[in-house]
């Protein structure tokens, strides 16, 4: 099931030490407001509970999707390798889109 960017509520994190908002859900690209990047998170192949991978788009093992307002460069191989400690949760206290584009506009509308 793919849920709506405009209606889901969040946690605030930050990957790679970039705002973002992540849900464990996956997003509708296209309910993600201009100007902002849809990524999704990859977890290990143990099913530890470790996010390993973010890229555009994840089929196995997904983690979840996070939005942010920074766009994030990706190697050549599509998808960039993190370790746990790139991902922090609780970092603000956006829950809602709306309240993440008053906090962090985009930076290319």
């Amino acid at each position: 099931m793919r849920h709506d960017a405009v209606t889901e509520s969040f946690v605030e994190v930050t990957i790679l030490g970039r705002p973002a908002l992540f849900t464990p859900g996956r997003i509708d690209r296209s309910t993600v407001p201009q100007g902002y990047h849809l990524y999704e998170i990859r977890h290990d192949d143990d099913c530890q509970g470790d996010a390993v991978h973010v890229a555009r788009t994840i089929a196995v093992n997904h983690w979840g999707s996070i939005i942010t307002s920074e766009e994030i460069p990706f190697p050549s191989n599509g998808y960039l390798d993190i370790e746990p400690e790139d991902l922090k949760y609780g970092a603000g206290g956006c829950r809602t889109m709306d309240d993440f584009i008053a906090m962090y506009p985009a930076a290319n509308k």
